[in-house]
């Protein structure tokens, strides 16, 4: 391997159930439980490598929990990971409804001492300019949306990061302090959401739909050592077809302007958007994407896909070309591993010049 991250995982999978199950009913593979107290840890301990890291071993864990009256499980899931290279990374991921079902809470918190590579900003930036550093940053998201009606929500969020890159390449685009980020820098931002969620399940939905608008402020005047804001707009339907076989598709859009970091930069690539890509390949002000997702039932709790992607990266929304967009393309495994619709993800990604990409985890892309 020497431009993409492949990693080997080896996984020992543990489904662990809190409390009792008697019986429940599925129907087009959701879950409605019949006692929504049911409650539910999942565990997944991986072992990999990768070209930055060398060995890494970690875990992967989800607590999945439901509350009287609601029809989606709330979740908080959380990936902790050590490498060879003394790197370290911590994720938390919460999403709950209130007692009520008034008020849905989500957000993050991550801890990272991580290596990145960094391949210049711009849809045609050459391989030649791969570089290697290393990202120690942390960063606090909390997102309050208030549930007007069932499927529509709509609140604010707030968001503190710390950023520090290092062990720039010599002679690299990075060490010249040209480019925004390269330096430490602390963000407090302000914004808000809608959401409007049809979904018959969070985990892995089966029909509906998930519009989601979020616009973040970062600005000086909330403490910010930056002043940048960014709009994200993304669309999500999914189509039954027959016997459980459905059709996903997601148009997704990224906007950043002011002067935005390096690292806040909206960017293709990852185990989300352009599976095949490596996350960064491609960044800059505006990004626009689409992917459609073929998702089919093979054996029980065992589950396929075929996917393909399109989209690019631009400084400006008007300079984006339909004849400039760049592809990608794959296939995957599923295996459901807990009553409230959780599935592990095995993807193959492709580009059109480049190795397969592996990606291992437990969510879907979208």
């Amino acid at each position: 391997m020497n431009k993409y991250t492949i990693t080997f995982a080896v996984i020992l999978l543990s489904s662990i159930r809190l409390t009792a199950v008697d019986r429940y009913t599925f129907q087009k593979d959701s879950i409605q439980p019949k006692d929504t107290s049911r409650n539910f840890l999942l565990a997944i301990p991986i072992l990999f490598y990768g070209e930055e890291t060398q060995w890494g071993v970690g875990v992967t864990s989800g607590y999945y929990f439901t509350k009287e009256g609601q029809g989606k499980a709330s979740n908080i899931h959380g990936t902790l990971i050590y490498t060879q290279n003394k790197q370290a990374s911590l994720t938390l991921l919460p999403k709950f409804y209130t007692e009520n079902r008034d008020f849905f809470y989500s957000g993050h918190l991550k801890l990272d001492y991580y290596p990145d590579k960094f391949f210049g900003i711009g849809r045609n930036t050459p391989d030649s300019l791969e570089e290697n550093y290393i990202s120690k940053d942390i960063s606090f998201l909390v997102q309050r949306q208030r549930v007007l009606i069932d499927v529509l929500m709509v609140g604010f969020q707030a968001q503190w990061s710390y950023y520090k890159a290092a062990d720039f390449k010599m002679g690299g685009q990075l060490i010249k302090d040209t480019i925004t980020g390269t330096s430490s820098f602390f963000t407090s931002g302000l914004g808000m959401l809608a959401t409007w969620d049809t979904r018959d399940n969070f985990f892995y939905p089966t029909e509906g739909e998930f519009y989601k608008a979020s616009l973040m402020i970062n600005s000086k005047i909330f403490g910010s050592h930056l002043e940048f804001s960014r709009l994200t707009i993304d669309l999500r339907n999914y189509y039954p077809i027959v016997s459980k076989h459905l059709i996903s598709l997601q148009v997704f859009g990224d906007f950043a302007w002011g002067k935005t970091p390096f690292q806040f930069l909206p960017s293709m690539g990852g185990n989300d958007v352009l599976r095949g890509y490596y996350k960064g390949r491609y960044r800059n002000n505006v990004l626009l994407a689409t992917q459609l997702e073929y998702r089919f039932p093979i054996y029980k709790w065992l589950k396929g896909s075929m996917f393909g992607s399109v989209g690019d990266v631009a400084s400006e929304i008007d300079e984006i070309r339909l004849k400039k967009f760049k592809t990608s393309y794959g296939f995957g495994l599923r295996a459901r591993v807990n009553p409230a619709n959780v599935h592990l993800r095995f993807d193959v990604g492709f580009t059109p010049d480049n190795k397969p990409t592996f990606y291992f985890t437990a969510n879907e892309a979208f």
